[in-house]
């Protein structure tokens, strides 16, 4: 395992330095936010490669999906809490357009986690019936499994595909959004944030934009993921066209 991630590392450093020569090991260090003699031991085996370590060096290289799911195929079996990302087709996110479905699935991650359909129910202000429903679902889906006598994560993570039309993805975002209103509606606001900003923009920068906001989504997922878990939250984060498109002026 030390050795194929070590190449991999090595590989991907010599990748950057075709660009730019100067690009050193501490440089890369850096990049990914691990200290150079953590990262250097990460390389050597002389420190399991865990599922915090391997985020932050998947998001600091800005690995695609084949690449992110071969380091996590290489988290240490101490470390090891799920299998590798997922991304969601059409049929599969069809299904998962409620909030309640990543919600439960993120309860998983918690230290004090119980599966009973009971607890979840509570935790989530959802009736019992329906936690015992998105558990038999997310079970066919393979998303979790039977573990002894409880139930398990068997996916890291889960993602969707970006900039594609998708119905079932509207309706989960409607469904984020509707439960967003909930939320501010019934909580008081030191256990929330909500805040807009409204400004003209220049729309060639809008791909530029998209790829920022994407990278800060993995940043701050990291950020409030690190420690101990006791608490699933949603972040939301809107960006949109409030101008309709400009009509095409012709001259008589």
């Amino acid at each position: 395992m030390s050795n194929k991630f070590g190449t991999l590392l090595k590989s991907k450093l010599e990748e950057i330095q075709k660009k730019n020569p100067r690009f050193s090991f501490r440089s890369l260090a850096k990049k990914v936010g691990i200290s150079p003699g953590c990262l250097n031991e990460l390389m050597h085996g002389k420190r399991p490669l865990s599922e915090f370590y391997a985020n932050k060096i998947v998001l600091g290289l800005e690995l695609d999906t084949a690449e992110r799911n071969e380091i996590y195929s290489m988290i240490s079996t101490r470390s090891r809490k799920f299998a590798v990302q997922k991304t969601l087709q059409e049929q599969e996110l069809e299904l998962l357009t409620n909030w309640e479905h990543f919600a439960i699935l993120n309860l998983f991650r918690m230290k004090n986690f119980q599966s009973e359909p009971a607890w979840i129910a509570e935790r989530l202000a959802l009736p019992t019936e329906k936690v015992e429903m998105s558990l038999q679902l997310l079970m066919n889906l393979g998303f979790i499994k039977k573990k002894g006598n409880s139930i398990a994560r068997a996916v890291a993570s889960l993602s969707t595909t970006t900039d594609v039309p998708s119905q079932a993805l509207v309706k989960a975002h409607t469904s984020d959004l509707r439960k967003a209103i909930e939320v501010l509606q019934s909580t008081p606001p030191d256990v929330r944030d909500f805040s807009s900003i409204t400004m003209a923009i220049n729309p060639a920068k809008l791909s530029e934009a998209k790829k920022f906001i994407k990278k800060f989504r993995r940043k701050f997922s990291i950020l409030v993921e690190e420690g101990e878990q006791t608490a699933v939250y949603n972040l939301n984060i809107q960006f949109f066209p409030l101008t309709q498109p400009e009509k095409d002026q012709t001259l008589c």
